[in-house]
């Protein structure tokens, strides 16, 4: 084992039970919340643009997957899981406030 991968796995180790599950929390619930502003703003968006509401909802639906996967991924890739939480809060805040608004 290289000092690199034991450093690494130090790390983990050293989390805290609270900070393990700031993680979770943060990648689930904040990745839901940041996936259905993007659903509800292209949803909106879309059909200012032409498309038919229906469609522009299954389309938004369809590349959701493509911002929860990341979303998740990034709080348990990250080594500052609370700053990278709070971004993905504000950009679920923020989502969901211009979808709101338009």
């Amino acid at each position: 084992m290289t000092a690199v991968t034991a450093r690494r796995g130090s790390m983990v180790a050293d989390e805290g039970a609270a900070l393990i599950l700031w993680r979770i929390a943060a990648g689930f619930v904040g990745g839901y919340a940041l996936t259905s502003g993007f659903v509800a703003l292209l949803g909106s968006v879309l059909p200012l643009a032409g498309m038919a509401r229906g469609e522009a909802v299954s389309l938004a639906a369809m590349l959701a997957l493509f911002v929860y996967v990341p979303a998740c991924l990034l709080m348990f890739a990250t080594r500052r899981p609370l700053r990278d939480g709070a971004l993905l809060s504000a950009g679920a805040a923020a989502t969901i406030a211009l979808a709101r608004a338009i």
